[in-house]
């Protein structure tokens, strides 16, 4: 993202030197650059829904961004119509205003629970798949997504449920020694709506993501095909 931002300010410079105007240059800029982003992510759900099953249940993590859309999109158009859970995602809940707010508004059955239910509702369920964006997926295969994530990995793999991961390898990251995780403010946690829901000295743990290593994964999605964690060499090839 930063590299992005850089880029869109460096023609923004050179269009005020040229006396032509900074405000269109960035917005041309930004335009093609979600172009581009869309496009990639009309392909990844092409092949993320390859691996939903005809009427199945699919469990989602905070599960975002053009993702959400081209996947419900590439479902319309295959004829497939799964239901959907999303877990909460506190504390900023994700999964409730956002995930499952956009599967409602695309027409299609979807289920919010708290984000200590997924083990449970995974098998009363019967869930088929559960997938999940990444914030980072290293080259050891490591992938590095909201916290929570992890433990609903645990589970699927506990009931034999898949888990597929969108999104791309990241090269700057060889190994998961690499990734640093960030820890938050603690009082997004002890609070909840600006109401503080533990006694004044009660302490708290907000680590913003966590880590599923790659032996819990059944795939990484993405625009080029369905890699194995073990492989994302072959990402680059």
């Amino acid at each position: 993202m930063q590299i992005i931002t850089n880029a869109g300010l460096e023609l923004a410079k050179e269009a005020l030197s040229k006396g032509e105007s900074a405000e269109n240059a960035m917005f041309s800029y930004a335009y093609n650059e979600l172009e581009k982003r869309y496009a990639a992510y009309v392909d990844v759900a092409k092949y993320l829904v390859m691996q939903i099953p005809e009427n199945g249940t699919v469990m989602t993590m905070c599960f975002a961004e053009t993702i959400i859309g081209t996947m419900l999109n590439e479902c319309r158009r295959v004829g497939k119509t799964p239901r959907f859970i999303c877990p909460e995602t506190r504390p900023y809940l994700q999964g409730a205003r956002l995930t499952a707010s956009v599967i409602s508004d695309m027409g299609f059955d979807v289920h919010v629970i708290t984000d200590n239910m997924p083990g449970y509702i995974m098998h009363r369920e019967h869930v088929d798949l559960f997938t999940s964006a990444a914030d980072v997926i290293t080259m050891d295969g490591h992938i590095v997504n909201k916290v929570g994530t992890f433990q609903i990995a645990l589970a699927a793999q506990y009931w034999g449920v898949p888990y597929f991961v969108t999104g791309s390898p990241n090269k700057s990251h060889p190994t998961i020694d690499t990734v640093t995780i960030e820890e938050r403010d603690h009082s997004q946690v002890t609070d909840i709506m600006g109401v503080r829901v533990v006694e004044k000295d009660v302490k708290a743990y907000y680590p913003a993501f966590d880590i599923v290593p790659p032996k819990l994964c059944n795939g990484v999605v993405t625009q080029k095909g369905v890699f194995s964690p073990y492989d994302l060499e072959s990402y680059f090839k």
